[in-house]
């Protein structure tokens, strides 16, 4: 039956349909391909653009928290058509089976009938298939690791685990193992295999976008604010955030308000789900068969304390189960063997967001399992000693509890100061970009499941086309008239929404009017690269200058007149700054920190930006006569994309505080007296 449903309706779907999440890691490595810079590509609306540039049928697209690494696995792909990549990569997924099943086989002496049946029952594989996901192959490269360590070749296995965690991360928890047993051999392989994968990776795609996903994305993943913050599922992170966090939008009535109750839960949670895994560990006993159960036990103790744990994910634990039937078999436990795969089964069934009592059902069914791999263990473990590192071990884990609840409390308690600041608006999404005060109320660019629509505070459904193939990513609003950059698969056009038909600019982002009304600038991007043009407002193209220098990609801008904007820009692969062309001044740095997000007050007194500091960028102002810069908020998260409202007192900006990394809300601040 599992068999058929594969066949007629997996299968076909997913040979049909591009689906998430296949795109992301074709577009990166297309991207890498096509010789672009990709400094950028971890923004949503960046990489939105180049998607609909390309054409990629697919409404939306967005690569966190995808590794660099992990999306070089499609550059032998990306010549090709995104649905014909896809295709080859399905038979891929389909061929990867029988190297994972004969390898099974020699390691649990299961028959094939039996590993059969268990691939088939992973609802996860069906996942896989559908979305072009990368977890078939990982589940190859873990299995691969542990079958190459039982034949002696610990090398391989610490070379197979560093590729693995390159991709996902959490498969370093493997190297714990090697740890224990003293394998200097599979912990220097690995090292060195890790330098060389990052070594390739950095000469993809450059060191910028790295250090965006080791300094801003990474932490937020780690601490469970990547995505889904407050969905009631499989992680442990999202269920304390919806019971303990408040957010006005997606948690506005926790069940019960206290960052304390979640910074305790939290760290003790994670440490006691890890702590059996590990601490079972031994290294005087490395029989066949405890070397499964334990590599078992940690791939799945990494899944259960995983913050995002899609449902595809647990595919991968198709290994643990097949470990576990076969130690139950071999003691004779027929039927608990039976209610294992049971549990087994539920886990990776499809279960809507909708019911979420049984969505988080997911997460007591994996510490079943757990349970059940850790007895077995234990089991097995009844004439060892434990040693020296297990003491250690656990003294680690308490001290990491010590030192998470304080750093947690703190973070959670700074993110819940910016709530005050938010502008209540009626529509509902996942990002509010680019908010800027119009004359009728405040208007952003809403990213839903439909793409990216303009819209105000005060509508609930974006108004255009739902299901129009294009974005409007971005505008400006100038007394009648409404600019917005439209992206489809002809490229980014400035239209005019009044004016049906009507492109203003071809080939242009992000627009800006001067203060007199005559100017439009606007960004062009070549090969990922931005440069600051302007032109005569509703004249020809013949009439455009840029403004930039061809050493800068430039990222946004602020634009009063030609003689007086600002715009932020990296040279090569150092981090963005913020540059200045008033009165002598001319494309001049003048914040020499990370820094992004110009905007120039009307009265062109002021100049808000953002700066990236401890892993997170903060609004702050300048006074353009003194040249003196202050700080306007301390806070944990991100404040970015502000604009000035006509007093040149206030501003709008972007504040991702409570939520999850960049999916920004409105807010508003008077940050000049």
């Amino acid at each position: 039956m599992a068999g058929l449903f594969l066949l007629s309706h997996t299968m076909p779907k997913a040979w049909r349909n591009l689906d998430t999440d296949f795109p992301n890691y074709y577009l990166a490595a297309r991207m890498v391909h096509e010789g672009y810079d990709t400094s950028r590509m971890y923004e949503w609306a960046w990489i939105q653009r180049e998607k609909d540039h390309r054409a990629i049928d697919i409404r939306v697209i967005g690569m966190l928290p995808i590794t660099p690494f992990s999306t070089l696995a499609m550059y032998p792909l990306a010549r090709m058509e995104p649905l014909k990549a896809k295709r080859i990569f399905i038979l891929l997924n389909l061929a990867f089976l029988v190297p994972l099943a004969w390898m099974l086989r020699s390691m649990t002496s299961l028959s094939y009938q039996k590993i059969s049946l268990i691939i088939l029952l992973s609802f996860p594989l069906h996942r896989n298939l559908l979305y072009g996901q990368f977890y078939i192959l990982l589940l190859l490269l873990i299995v691969a690791g542990c079958f190459s360590y039982l034949r002696g070749h610990s090398a391989v296995a610490g070379s197979l685990i560093a590729v693995a965690a390159l991709c996902k991360v959490f498969p370093a928890l493997l190297f714990v193992f090697f740890l224990q047993r003293r394998d200097w051999r599979a912990l220097l392989s690995g090292a060195v295999t890790a330098v060389v994968a990052c070594a390739v990776s950095i000469a993809a795609f450059g060191w910028s976008v790295h250090r965006t996903w080791l300094q801003e994305i990474f932490p937020w993943v780690a601490r469970g604010e990547g995505l889904g913050t407050y969905a009631t599922s499989d992680s442990i992170s999202g269920l304390l955030h919806r019971l303990f966090l408040p957010e006005p939008q997606w948690n506005p009535h926790p069940w019960h308000n206290s960052p304390l109750a979640y910074a305790v839960l939290m760290a003790t949670a994670q440490m006691l789900v890890l702590a059996p895994a590990i601490l079972l560990l031994r290294r005087d006993n490395s029989d066949q068969k405890r070397t499964l159960l334990i590599w078992s036990a940690l791939l799945t103790a990494a899944l259960a304390v995983s913050t995002i744990p899609a449902s595809y994910n647990f595919v991968l634990m198709i290994f643990p189960a097949c470990v576990a039937v076969a130690v139950l078999q071999e003691k004779g436990r027929t039927c608990l063997a039976a209610l294992l795969l049971l549990v087994y089964a539920l886990i990776g069934l499809p279960i809507p967001a909708t019911h979420a009592a049984l969505h988080a059902s997911r997460l007591p069914l994996m510490l079943i399992v757990l349970l059940t791999l850790c007895t077995l263990l234990r089991l097995e473990a009844e004439r060892s000693k434990p040693d020296w590192m297990n003491y250690a071990w656990g003294a680690c884990m308490i001290l990491g509890i010590a030192f998470a609840i304080p750093m947690t409390l703190r973070q959670q308690v700074g993110e819940r100061k910016e709530f005050p600041y938010r502008v209540p608006t009626q529509a509902s999404g996942f990002l509010y970009a680019n908010p800027a005060a119009t004359e009728d109320g405040i208007e952003f660019s809403l990213f839903t499941t439909q793409g990216y629509k303009l819209i105000s505070d005060r509508e609930t459904i974006p108004t255009p086309e739902d299901n129009a193939a294009f974005d409007d990513l971005s505008f400006t609003s100038f007394p009648g008239h409404t600019i917005v950059e439209r992206a489809g698969g002809k490229g980014s056009n400035l239209i005019d929404p009044l004016s049906p038909g009507q492109v203003v600019v071809a080939n242009a982002e992000a627009p800006a009017v001067s203060t007199d009304g005559k100017n439009l600038a606007f960004l062009r991007s070549e090969h990922g690269r931005g440069e600051l043009v302007y032109r005569r407002l509703f004249r020809g193209s013949n009439d455009e200058v840029v403004l930039t220098p061809p050493n800068l990609n430039v990222y946004e801008f602020s634009f009063l007149s030609i003689d007086n904007y600002a715009f932020s820009a990296s040279e090569g692969d150092g981090p963005p700054r913020i540059y200045l062309s008033q009165g002598s001044l001319r494309n001049q740095a003048i914040v020499f920190n990370a820094s992004r997000y110009p905007a120039l007050s009307p009265d062109a007194r002021f100049l808000a930006y953002s700066r990236f500091e401890h892993g997170s960028w903060n609004l702050w102002v300048r006074d353009q006569r003194t040249g003196q810069s202050r700080r306007i908020a301390d806070v944990p998260c991100n404040q970015i994309e502000p604009s000035w409202e006509k007093d040149s007192k206030t501003i709008l900006y972007g504040t991702d505080c409570g939520r999850s990394i960049w999916f920004t809300a409105v807010a508003r601040r008077r940050v000049v007296p």
